[in-house]
């Protein structure tokens, strides 16, 4: 575990988390990590892009289409709240 693993570590221990990060992890998987939970989270293309720091969202959309494909189709529960406000 090089210093950096160290260092964030014992930030995590020290905010009282009990997330660890492993000693074979790298930068690059910190970052698709991140962009995985706010996926999860509901977060918009457009803002993933913006926290990653992609120039555009297609950028962000070519890497992580996968995970927001991912999720449970809710298109038909939508337009049935939409049509069911109208009555």
């Amino acid at each position: 575990m090089g210093p950096q693993h160290q260092a964030a570590n014992a930030y995590l221990a020290k905010s009282g988390s009990k997330v660890r990060v492993p000693g074979d992890t790298a930068l690059h998987d910190l970052r698709h990590f991140y962009a995985s939970v706010l996926i999860k989270n509901g977060a918009t293309p457009r803002q993933v892009q913006k926290r990653l720091g992609h120039a555009k969202p297609s950028i962000t959309l070519n890497v992580y289409t996968h995970l927001w494909e991912a999720e449970a189709d809710q298109t038909a529960d939508m337009m049935e709240a939409a049509l069911n406000d109208v009555s």
